[in-house]
């Protein structure tokens, strides 16, 4: 039984590389260590939030290709990196 609870995973990539407007890529480790047994589908998401890639639970080298202007695109749409205020979390004394 694989305990690793990939559709949650993957939901969250989508919508990270949405929110910032970028691909992502997730690698992930396949086979069994100890109690664990590891799911395996990588996947690539694209700024848009969708899947463009999926592997399967085998080990694998993937290769795709990915249209960097896809990401320009994206960011004049929704401009949501140039609208953050990074300076109310970055260089703060904690």
């Amino acid at each position: 039984m694989k305990n690793e609870p990939m559709e949650m995973f993957m939901q969250e990539l989508r919508v990270q590389a949405f929110q910032n407007n970028v691909f992502i890529a997730m690698c992930n480790r396949v086979g069994r260590q100890e109690h664990a047994e590891f799911a395996g589908e990588s996947l690539i998401v694209n700024p848009e939030g969708e899947v463009v890639f999926k592997a399967d639970d085998r080990e694998q080298l993937i290769i795709q290709e990915i249209d960097l202007e896809e990401v320009h695109r994206t960011r004049s749409k929704r401009p949501y990196i140039r609208t953050r205020r990074s300076d109310d979390y970055y260089n703060r004394e904690w």
